[in-house]
């Protein structure tokens, strides 16, 4: 059945995304998995632009999540069913028979059974603690965790999550309304306070409300009471009773109708366990909160504004206070304890206050839980160094080494942080691998699994838990240490994926930068505190070079020779390599304005003679990259200026990669300013310092560029074979970007020579292919031309072709503004005439009114627009 399948979009999206959540798995990795594009799924699952799942979409994505263990029951399959308007069944009952929907449990367990004893009637009561407050954001971990409890194959759960995380009330949520589930009752065992392990049996004997038999063990009293009943224990705080998990295998393998619910910031680690992490609750997206009624629906804005009225019953989110509440929530990791502290001061302090204090120090300020709760919870400090105190002394040692990345870090990066000797060489390694340590970890809830993105693992902490750590290293005197190396490895990271981006694994190096962008954000801005007062970083073990072998450094000869200095590299090097090393990512993602700041800061600094080759070749780099910036800024006099200082600079050093490469940005901003004989000159100059194979990127990159100069002077014939040498070198080295590249400047000079669908047709190449590798530096510019190219081709008709332009040209200009980046055309006398002949053809405000309307377009549309 191939009809579309009308959905309530928000509920089906909202289902699959908790599947998601719980099974570990992305999204995109759906996406990939049921054939679909991630934006298109997207699209699908939201409702947007009238795009729908169809019925054969949808018995994917259930199978998909099936298989991945995400759904356990055929009820939930039938659930997603049923929020379809037109009833359709999805799955024929062949379809039922095969796997991975034969593995899925038929039916729910632990009903009322009619033959019940009257025994049984007694125990249906419970011990649960009344519950004082509403759960909210919840919902969808109760329906889980009841449909796992429910589930035959399934005896022990254990909700796992940081300290403040809500694992408690959840539990008891969860457990109250599976009262009547199990025939025997529910019993709360409260464990936090127990702190031998062979005390936990003696807790159940108390929550069971029974009396141990004196010829018996307390275990073997529970063992014999629980015999032939169904019963849900809630185990709650297990963490500090890691050697009671005998307990809960013994109970589990005597007792076959007991089912186990455990709280612990630590996994059990028992045979049969199922892992459920809580997660923080939902948080908006920092880029876009200016939506007040978008922010209400989010779960930790409704707890924090909830418990700010149970203090000031007047209180309630404005447009006025909805982002800076937002804001405060990001700011405390929408955890329920820290949410629940910080709208405590709202009695004394207004949101914006309450942003400005937690923004300063979280740790000392979120203080002053409510009496009734256990002490750990009184204090954001407390509840962190409770479970900080259950670690060893070296799992202490690197979960605080640890904060030293910001947002996430990979597996590699901790491996070579954590083996690396120099970053503290007195310390008494233990045999452990950090595989192991950083699994501890995790499994304690002080770090974070992420869900799979590509290739890497990656990790986390929650910010409120990094400041611990951050501190714990200042307590131990190692952060300025470990802040070095953070910036030596960041530094090569930067340099080696600065070559991956032109090479065939530039998607799979484009993740990992996106991945660790704060991390070199925080490099930079240390490595640009040490150089403002002139000190020295040291290089770590990891970054030493073998004897006799090279780590090439992209654009200079001299880089590539010496690597990393031995004894130490200036900040001030540090600083301007990175900043330049980064620059074709930051251009490649849209954040102009972010790398002509670094750039700009790192170029500021003072040089010393004693800073060394290296950091002149560093400042060449970086004054090539900035003429770059400059260029597409469309201030050309300015790229002109800092690329002939890089030119000269590279001379004196005797460097011919960076000259070339200097060379090569020089010619920007000549063409740009119509001085073709000056980018011709400077783009053979440039070729004449490369070797017959070296650098065949940049080779591509100067013929790509005197193609430019000979297509703007009219000599198409010369351009269309330098435009073919270079897209095939571009081509044989795997850079996809480039290619897109060399379409849209070919497609721009087509525009030239009059042959509009030429034109059109490979600008719309360019255009799929630069969005499918999300370079908006090449989509705007493209989308530039093409407005020029569909508004001169007159197609349907002149009126049509215009209005088409405006649009497109709209949707050109938005994206501009929103990466920085300005169209040497702007100022181009022919791009004026042309664009004023196509505007005559329709009276200003129809021709306004368009361009108003493609602002507001996605590129997606304009590409099916001109489709």
């Amino acid at each position: 059945m191939s009809g579309r399948v009308q959905t309530s979009s928000e509920t089906l999206s909202a289902t699959i995304q908790e599947y998601l959540r719980t099974s570990g798995y992305s999204q995109k990795e759906l996406a990939e998995a049921v054939g679909l594009h991630p934006k298109v799924l997207s699209r699908k699952l939201h409702g947007s632009a009238h795009a729908h799942l169809t019925h054969l979409e949808l018995k994917r994505i259930i199978i998909t999540l099936a298989d991945w263990h995400a759904i356990g029951t055929q009820d939930e399959v039938l659930h997603m069913s049923e929020m379809m308007q037109d009833g359709v069944n999805l799955f024929s009952e062949e379809e039922w028979q095969r796997v991975p929907l034969s593995t899925l449990t038929r039916k729910r367990v632990h009903t009322q059974s009619p033959h019940s004893s009257s025994s049984a009637i007694s125990m249906r009561q419970h011990n649960l603690p009344a519950l004082a407050t509403k759960l909210i954001g919840r919902d969808w971990a109760v329906e889980r965790l009841q449909g796992l409890l429910e589930r035959e194959d399934v005896r022990l759960v254990t909700l796992v999550g940081s300290g403040g995380s809500g694992k408690t009330r959840l539990a008891q949520q969860v457990a109250s309304e599976m009262t009547k589930t199990f025939t025997h009752g529910v019993r709360f065992v409260p464990l936090a306070r127990v702190k031998d392990a062979h005390q936990v049996p003696m807790s159940i004997i108390q929550a069971l409300q029974i009396t141990a038999a004196l010829k018996l063990t307390p275990m073997q009293s529970v063992i014999a009471y629980l015999s032939n009943k169904q019963v849900l224990l809630v185990l709650d705080n297990f963490e500090q009773m890691g050697e009671a998990t005998a307990v809960v295998g013994e109970l589990l393998a005597a007792l076959p109708d007991l089912k186990i619910l455990a709280t612990s910031r630590a996994l059990l680690h028992v045979y049969g366990e199922r892992a459920f992490s809580v997660p923080p609750l939902d948080l908006p997206d920092p880029s876009n909160m200016s939506d007040k009624t978008m922010l209400a629906h989010y779960s930790a804005i409704q707890l924090f504004v909830e418990r700010a009225q149970a203090i000031m019953p007047d209180f309630a989110l404005t447009d006025e206070n909805a982002t800076t509440i937002a804001q405060i929530c990001i700011r405390v990791d929408g955890l329920p304890l820290t949410l629940e502290l910080a709208a405590a001061r709202i009695k004394m302090l207004t949101p914006a206050q309450l942003l400005e204090r937690l923004s300063r120090a979280r740790l000392s300020f979120l203080t002053g839980g409510a009496k009734n709760l256990p002490d750990r919870q009184q204090t954001l400090r407390k509840t962190i160094e409770w479970s900080y105190n259950l670690l060893n002394s070296v799992e202490q040692l690197w979960f605080c080494r640890l904060g030293v990345f910001t947002s996430s870090w990979s597996l590699e990066a901790a491996e070579a942080l954590m083996l690396d000797r120099s970053v503290a060489p007195d310390d008494a390694f233990v045999a452990d691998s950090p595989l192991d340590v950083l699994e501890r970890l995790v499994d304690n809830s002080l770090v974070v699994r992420l869900p799979v993105a590509g290739s890497q693992a990656r990790f986390a902490m929650l910010e409120t838990l990094r400041e611990y750590a951050v501190e714990g290293l200042a307590t131990r005197g190692e952060n300025e240490r470990l802040q070095d190396w953070h910036a030596c490895y960041c530094l090569r990271e930067a340099e080696t994926a600065e070559r991956g981006l032109r090479g065939p694994e530039q998607n799979m190096v484009l993740a990992r930068l996106m991945a660790n962008h704060d991390n070199f954000r925080a490099a930079l801005e240390w490595s640009l505190q040490r150089a403002r007062k002139g000190e020295k970083i040291e290089t770590f073990s990891f970054a030493q070079q073998p004897p006799g072998e090279r780590c090439i450094v992209a654009g200079s000869s001299i880089l590539s020779q010496h690597g990393f200095p031995e004894g130490g590299i200036s900040a001030v090097e540090l600083c301007l390599r990175l900043a330049a090393a980064f620059r074709h990512y930051l251009e490649w993602r849209g954040y102009l304005p972010e790398a002509r700041g670094y750039l700009r800061n790192a170029l500021a600094l003072p040089m010393k003679e004693s800073d060394g080759v290296t950091a002149m070749a560093a400042r060449g780099k970086a004054l090539s990259e900035a003429a770059r910036l400059a260029s597409l800024e469309h201030d050309q006099e300015r790229s002109a200026q800092l690329a002939e200082e890089s030119i000269a600079l590279w001379r004196r050093l005797n460097d011919p990669d960076g000259l070339a490469s200097a060379l090569m940005h020089r010619s920007w901003a000549a063409n740009a300013t119509a001085d073709y004989k000056t980018a011709e000159r400077v783009c053979w100059e440039g070729l004449s310092y490369l070797g017959a194979t070296d650098d065949l990127w940049l080779r591509a990159q100067l013929l790509l560029y005197l193609g430019a100069a000979a297509g703007l002077s009219s000599d198409y014939e010369r351009m269309q074979s330098f435009y073919i040498q270079s897209g095939e070198l571009f081509e044989r080295v795997g850079d996809a970007s480039a290619v897109a590249d060399v379409l849209k400047d070919h497609g721009g000079m087509l525009i030239l020579e009059s042959k509009y669908s030429e034109a059109i047709e490979n600008l719309l190449r360019s255009m799929r292919l630069s969005y499918g590798l999300d370079h908006k530096q090449y989509i705007a510019s493209g989308m530039v031309l093409l407005s020029f190219a569909v508004g001169l081709r007159e197609e349907p008709d002149s009126v049509q072709a215009c209005l088409l332009s405006a649009q497109i040209e709209g949707a050109a200009h938005a994206l501009m503004e929103a990466i920085g980046f300005t169209s040497w055309l702007q100022n181009y006398p022919l791009a004026g005439l042309l664009r004023q002949h196509i505007r005559s053809r329709v009276d200003e405000q129809l021709y306004n009114e368009m361009y108003a309307l493609g602002r507001t377009l996605t590129i997606e549309q304009v590409i099916d627009l001109v489709s």
